[in-house]
C-alpha cells in the first residue's frame, strides 16, 4: 500500500498497490477537521494504512488530537451478527443445548 498528499489541500489517497485508481480518499479528517499541513496527513495516512493490517488494533483517529478507536475483537463482531439476528449469546447456548 502506498499514500500520495495533494501538496496544497493535504487531501489524503491510499493505494491498495493493485488497481490503477485509489481505493480511500480522504479530503480531511474522517469528523470534518481539516489537515493543516502535510505532515498532519501524512501522520494520518501512515495510521490510515496501519489500520488495514489485521494484526493492528486501532482505527485510523476520527479528527484531529483524537487517539484511533480500538477494533472490536472477533468476539464482539461474532456477538453483532448474532445480534442481528434477533439472538442473544444466552439464546443461542439454549438453542445448541450447552446450558
Amino acid at each position: 500500500m502506498r499514500y500520495e498528499i495533494d501538496n496544497d489541500s493535504f487531501a489524503v489517497k491510499i493505494y491498495d498497490g493493485i488497481n490503477p485508481e485509489p481505493f480511500w480518499f480522504q479530503p480531511d479528517y474522517p469528523n470534518g477537521d481539516k489537515f493543516n499541513t502535510y505532515t498532519e496527513a501524512e501522520e494520518w495516512a501512515k495510521l490510515a494504512i496501519l489500520s488495514q493490517d489485521s494484526s493492528y488494533e486501532f482505527f485510523a483517529p476520527n479528527g484531529k488530537g483524537i487517539q484511533g478507536e480500538r477494533k472490536p475483537t472477533e468476539a464482539q463482531l461474532l456477538e453483532a451478527k448474532l445480534s442481528k439476528t434477533g439472538l442473544t449469546v444466552d439464546d443461542l447456548k439454549t438453542l445448541l443445548g450447552l446450558n
